[in-house]
């Protein structure tokens, strides 16, 4: 990162550091690819400096034709997207190569994970983009990337080294991994589970545990992930009910991600929910079956990422985030056209969906 006064901002510059006003509130987040809108409103709060990421934006590459288009907006978008293809394929083959009844090798692992990794300690507004992604992949397969982008970056803002956040996306990556040996029938069944399916379902977490186990540079910890992800604090959860500190530190975070990116994602039997309802239900769930630690690290995060999206709210209106309430993240102020709404203040008001 680099200091850089206010007045050599640049429309595609990206923010280094959160940018705080009044009472804590965060106006911008870092991360957020700068527009003029964003300098101009910097400019009005009188900030002499800020950091900035610094971008190679040289070499872009002759295949940008709008010269509208920053070159370090391009770098970043481009470089997710390449990278993410690049893991999914390697995903795909991997998982593929297991039906065949092939062992996992932690090196082919490694092609999906490394380049993951690399993004997510590069650029905090990786979630940002990550919904932008289109592989047309089946869900299996998305959603093993996202929750292993989103374990990853919890590991991260958990302060976990290199090597930890390393073993934590693998673990991630292959939680699921189990249910390549679950029926079809079962796994893409387009309606809830009746009670004899989901007991087979559930087999999937042993079932990946014992593909992992004993492959050379898959760990204890990794193997701890992966069996024990559906478990839950209070001993609701499985394959075994335990509870408390006896569940594994990365399967509590794989479970926080996990359970995002299902809610957020569509299914064929079930409807996308909006982030933030999601957030609100896993901050509810800390108090019980997830650990509330990691719940609320997850939490008091991903809200940032969501200043400047345009979302849809329950009374039909659609405006954009502009800033966020510290203590309650998931109620922050919508600019719309007829003014502003505090969801903090008027909680009959929801955000029902995130549009842009």
């Amino acid at each position: 990162m680099k200091r850089i006064h206010i007045n050599e901002l640049c429309e595609g510059m990206i923010l280094g550091e959160d940018i705080v006003g009044k009472y804590d509130i965060v106006l911008i987040t870092s991360g957020t690819i700068l527009t003029d809108k964003h300098i101009d409103s910097l400019k009005k709060i009188h900030l002499s400096y800020v950091f900035v990421m610094e971008t190679e934006d040289s070499n872009v590459g002759d295949d940008i034709q709008n010269d509208n288009i920053s070159p370090s907006v391009i770098i970043v978008d481009r470089k997710l997207n390449i990278e993410y293809h690049k893991s999914m394929k390697s995903f795909k083959d991997m998982y593929h190569d297991l039906g065949l009844g092939k062992k996992i090798e932690k090196e082919v692992v490694d092609k999906s994970v490394t380049p993951l990794i690399d993004e997510v300690l590069s650029h905090n507004n990786v979630l940002g983009r990550l919904r932008q992604i289109e592989t047309g992949d089946a869900y299996t397969f998305n959603h093993s990337m996202d929750v292993c982008i989103l374990s990853t970056m919890i590991g991260k803002w958990m302060n976990y080294s290199t090597n930890d956040l390393n073993r934590l996306a693998t673990a991630a990556l292959l939680h699921d991994v189990g249910k390549g040996k679950i029926p079809a029938e079962i796994l893409n069944k387009p309606g809830p589970l009746t009670a004899e399916e989901f007991e087979i379902m559930k087999k999937h977490a042993i079932l990946g545990y014992e593909i992992v186990k004993g492959t050379e540079g898959i760990d204890h910890d990794i193997c701890c992930g992966i069996l024990q992800h559906h478990e839950r604090m209070n001993g609701s959860g499985y394959p075994f009910g335990i509870k408390g500190d006896r569940i594994h530190e990365f399967a509590k975070i794989i479970a926080v991600a996990d359970i995002f990116d299902a809610m957020t994602s569509n299914r064929v039997y079930k409807t996308k929910e909006s982030p933030f309802k999601v957030a609100e239900i896993l901050a509810e769930s800390s108090f019980a079956s997830l650990d509330p630690y990691i719940a609320n690290v997850f939490l008091s995060n991903i809200s940032k990422f969501y200043v400047g999206n345009i979302v849809k709210l329950s009374t039909g209106e659609v405006g954009e985030i502009v800033l966020l309430n510290q203590q309650v993240p998931t109620k922050p102020l919508v600019k719309t056209d007829k003014g502003f709404i505090d969801l903090l203040k008027q909680r009959e008001i929801e955000i029902i969906d995130v549009i842009a």
